[in-house]
């Protein structure tokens, strides 16, 4: 079977990321490398759990590296240069897989001999495998200078719940449907704007005869590419500060040298793991403005999008504001997001694209700076 490794790029967050190397560890079929790029203070630490857990396993190589940048664009793109599989995995340090999800997907691979297959996305489900104890213990007792483990902890969910109830509703008819796709802009095919255009070609019979289906984008959290792509397409230097829509930027551009596909029978359970409050306001401000980014760097004739950009940037700021209005949200964080964001993204737009990589990380550090 094609050899696969694992790329992570982790801050911070060594309890849950040894839960994501014990279940990388229990697949049916286990990976030839792990790849870690760690930009934590106590990175050492965490390297020497991760190495115990491994010492059974010598067939599997470790490379824990330390990254004095935090910036999850930047460690990824140093793991997967580490990377020596054809087929690598990328996924968050929070990212558990069931024990046949590498198998699964391997085998879409392995029925793409021609490698017409760019990428395959895992299934991710709501509910989280049973964890293995013999590889958490194992990391366990290895290191005194780790707590030993405590209940993981999720990120708070806010009114996400109460959202996701008016959504429900909404989505029982066709104008529902249609209110909550254009206006709302719940779909990332209204905020993302395809910058080489959709691409039609059929899926190998092949491919769809193990049940995968075709896709536009892969998240960061459940992503598996060949390699020799993976390195021809980087993930966007330039978000330094904050990577919001970095997966689909780049799985969208991984599309332009074969098919992207979601394999149903590979499942993974993101947790999303507590690392501190993420402000809506600042997740909208950088969706916006690294979209410019892309469009200036990978769109064919950037110029040609200065109008639908506008379109879109008016259009989030409606379904902005109705969401912070349907989530009681009397601050109206989403909105105050797109205004931030109409005042800086012509700036971004006229930047140099041979300056982008130092100019665009200086303004969003004076943006989350003032947020």
């Amino acid at each position: 079977m094609i050899g696969w490794g694992i790329c992570i790029a982790t801050l911070d967050r060594p309890d849950v990321l040894r839960r994501t190397i014990a279940h990388a560890l229990s697949q049916t079929v286990p990976p030839a490398q792990i790849v870690i790029v760690d930009a934590s203070d106590g990175w050492q630490a965490s390297r020497d759990a991760i190495a115990a857990m491994l010492q059974s396993r010598p067939a599997i190589r470790l490379d824990y590296v330390h990254s004095e940048i935090r910036s999850s664009t930047t460690q990824r793109n140093t793991g997967i240069a580490l990377c020596d599989t054809e087929v690598i995995f990328i996924i968050d340090d929070d990212s558990f897989m069931y024990p046949d999800c590498a198998e699964a997907v391997l085998a879409l691979y392995e029925a793409d001999p021609d490698g017409r297959l760019a990428g395959v996305r895992t299934a991710l489900v709501e509910t989280a495998p049973a964890p293995p104890p013999e590889a958490t213990a194992e990391a366990e007792a290895a290191t005194g200078d780790l707590p030993a483990a405590a209940p993981l902890r999720r990120k708070a969910s806010g009114n996400r719940g109460r959202l996701q109830v008016l959504q429900r509703l909404v989505l029982g008819s066709r104008a529902g449907r249609w209110f909550h796709r254009k206006v709302l802009m719940q779909s990332m095919q209204e905020t993302f704007l395809r910058y080489d255009g959709p691409r039609q070609s059929p899926l190998p019979e092949a491919l769809a005869a193990r049940g995968a289906g075709s896709v536009s984008f892969m998240p960061g959290c459940a992503m598996s590419v060949r390699r020799d792509i993976a390195l021809a397409e980087p993930f966007d230097p330039a978000l330094r500060y904050y990577a919001a829509y970095e997966d689909v930027d780049v799985s969208y551009r991984y599309a332009r040298h074969g098919h992207l596909v979601h394999a149903p029978a590979a499942r993974l359970h993101h947790f999303e793991a507590a690392s501190g409050r993420i402000r809506r306001k600042k997740v909208i401000v950088f969706q916006l403005l690294n979209m410019v980014v892309y469009l200036r760097r990978h769109a064919e004739r950037p110029e040609d999008w200065r109008r639908a950009y506008r379109v879109m940037l008016y259009r989030r700021l409606l379904g902005e504001s109705l969401k912070d209005l349907l989530s009681g949200r009397w601050n109206f964080p989403q909105m105050r997001g797109v205004l931030i964001a109409r005042r800086h993204w012509r700036r971004v737009w006229e930047c140099p694209i041979a300056r982008l990589d130092d100019w665009y990380p200086a303004l969003q550090k004076r943006i989350l700076d003032g947020l």
